[in-house]
């Protein structure tokens, strides 16, 4: 099994704001693993208020031996020992992880859902999350997350009645 990495940074459509910060993109590193033709894909998204940065998840990622591991269905063995390596990196091992997992999918040529034998139709509902701004702002990031069942918006500022 190979182990690639490359950094990248996700552009927000909007600027995500919360009670400390103010952001418009996001850090991230797309992780990938490959063996027999496949690619299995994961991503590691680092807001700057978790600690983690592009460089601490790529010197992780370059202790990440997959070769010394026969099969990449051994999830049992290789997770833990990944987790071992060095304490933190969190988001780092999380894309091998998703990278592994989208790997196997791949492989056997089905989602996970089905893998499982699970019904997608009662999975749990995911959120919004909608950064503090005006409340015009708020309103229009509203509309556009009309898809959202669950909206959770950010409060800490002087504004947040007027928001809600």
């Amino acid at each position: 099994m190979q182990l690639r990495h490359r950094p990248y940074t996700l552009e927000l459509k909007h600027a995500f704001t919360i009670a400390t910060s103010s952001r418009t993109t996001t850090p991230a590193v797309l992780v990938e693993v490959e063996r027999d033709g496949v690619i299995g894909y994961g991503e590691a998204a680092m807001p700057p208020y978790l600690g983690e940065t592009q460089e601490t998840a790529a010197a992780f990622l370059r202790q990440v031996d997959l070769t010394r591991f026969a099969d990449p269905f051994q999830l049992e063995e290789i997770l833990p020992a990944i987790d071992a390596i060095a304490p933190g990196n969190t988001a780092a091992k999380a894309a091998v992880d998703i990278a592994l997992h989208d790997w196997i999918g791949r492989k056997l040529g089905a989602p996970w859902y089905r893998i499982w034998g699970l019904d997608p139709a009662k999975a749990p509902v995911t959120s919004f999350t909608i950064g503090i701004d005006t409340d015009e702002m708020v309103r229009r990031k509203t509309r556009e997350a009309d898809v959202y069942k669950i909206i959770k918006v950010k409060l800490g500022r002087e504004n947040d009645r007027a928001m809600i």
